[in-house]
């Protein structure tokens, strides 16, 4: 269950985590940020190529399943804050005061769908022979 695309994504989520509280060392957090952005953009064409998705999906009906519906919600959502915060994030940069507050709440709306995404696709995991 524990398998390597889970792992990497926990240290990445320690990572956003600790740049998140991190937010006056731009050449930490911004890197941090976007890098983990990629991550997480690369994360499902990693998992189409190496996992048996269509057996699993199709095959054994799991695409009816709540669980992989919600994982895939998460993973929407967290995609459109990704977008809110790449456009605020540019705001703040050009000297908007007023973006850093909003920026700083769609960060904790961020950590607390990415640590769900995480979760869910830790419990829909499946080792692989």
């Amino acid at each position: 269950m524990f398998g390597t695309p889970f792992l990497a994504a926990s240290v990445s989520y320690l990572l956003m985590l600790a740049a998140y509280y991190l937010p006056r060392h731009r050449y930490f957090h911004i890197p941090v940020m976007i890098s983990c952005i990629l991550f997480d953009a690369g994360m499902p064409i990693y998992l189409y190529t190496h996992r048996h998705w269509w057996r699993r999906l199709i095959d054994h009906q799991e695409i009816l399943s709540s669980l992989v519906w919600m994982h895939f919600c998460l993973l929407m959502v967290l995609y459109v804050l990704y977008a809110v915060q790449v456009l605020s994030a540019r705001k703040m940069l050009r000297g908007d005061p007023e973006a850093r507050l909003s920026h700083h709440g769609q960060g904790k709306a961020m950590l607390i769908v990415r640590a769900l995404t995480i979760l869910s696709g830790a419990m829909l995991a499946t080792p692989t022979p």
